[in-house]
């Protein structure tokens, strides 16, 4: 991160500390070695009924604007996934742009799949049967880490990214937040440095909405899931599944109309006894989990 904005580095490793969801978690904390380079910090799930059996494997990438958020925030809902897609889950902790700018959270996802691929036996993983499941901000870096993936010759049986971001050029950031005047200049520049210190904007990694069909050809098959109308990502999900499409990549799209934004983040307990009056987005939630069971992401 550039030195100018170090303060706000702190300050927003400071409210993250404030959100950080309280322990104790489901999920087996581990750290993924990559030789030279910082491991990935990741968190483990079986089943809550498994022993040891061979499973699919499915890397879990939480959203949060690329700011905010961390694996402990799904730990339940990374749980709810390996219960009811009968599979194993790395719920991926991505290093934050303030910590890494681009590629870097990109290059963790993949490399976190890369090893358990290679320590499939270690693991009880079928090695054949590995998906990539993303939100929002994370289903950004997951469409990412698909084409790095294509590009290290390694094949995912399904990419599945829900309410994705995934073009940065001729989206504004300021508006989105409401943001006008000399914040706006501020915060732009705060995106622009922080953000794309290291890779342009139309970066096919990070703008993969922006890219020619023809360089998107080859990718894993695609789930694409969005909200509904008041989501400002729903054309970017729409216009990606149309594109993947001319590529020649197989997709399914699917809009949940009356979906909130986050909505496949809740953090909740896998167990209807706990809820007197469920929120409707928690129905949702058991909904797309169900959607993204049938589609065979691990066939």
């Amino acid at each position: 991160m550039k030195n100018v904005y170090y303060p706000v580095h702190l300050y927003l490793g400071n409210v993250r500390k404030k959100q950080h969801a309280a322990g104790p978690y489901l999920g087996k904390a581990f750290v993924v070695p990559r030789g030279a380079e910082k491991g990935v910090r990741v968190r483990l799930y079986r089943p809550a009924t498994d022993s040891e059996r061979t499973l699919p494997v499915l890397f879990n990438v939480h959203g949060g604007a690329w700011l905010f958020g961390d694996a402990e925030g799904v730990d339940l809902q990374s749980q709810y996934l390996a219960n009811h897609l009968d599979c194993f889950v790395v719920n991926i902790d991505y290093r934050m742009l303030d910590e890494e700018p681009f590629p870097y959270q990109q290059t963790e996802v993949a490399d976190a799949v890369q090893y358990f691929i290679a320590h499939a036996g270690t693991y009880h993983i079928d090695p054949e049967k590995s998906a990539i499941m993303g939100y929002s901000a994370g289903g950004h870096i997951c469409a990412g880490a698909a084409l790095l993936l294509r590009d290290r010759g390694v094949e995912l049986r399904s990419q599945v990214l829900c309410y994705p971001f995934l073009n940065f050029i001729g989206f504004d950031f300021a508006s989105y937040n409401g943001v006008s005047g000399r914040k706006a200049q501020i915060f732009n520049k705060f995106i622009d440095t922080v953000f794309f210190s290291e890779i342009r904007k139309d970066g096919l990694i990070v703008s993969p909405g922006n890219a020619d069909a023809r360089d998107l050809t080859g990718l894993a098959p695609a789930v694409i899931i969005a909200c509904g109308a008041g989501d400002p990502l729903l054309p970017q999900a729409e216009a990606y599944a149309k594109k993947l499409a001319e590529a020649g990549v197989k997709n399914v799209y699917k809009v949940y109309e009356t979906a909130v934004h986050g909505f496949l983040e809740r953090n909740f307990p896998d167990d209807p006894a706990v809820f007197v009056n469920e929120d409707p987005q928690d129905t949702l939630l058991r909904e797309a989990v169900e959607f993204v069971r049938e589609q065979g992401i691990f066939d």
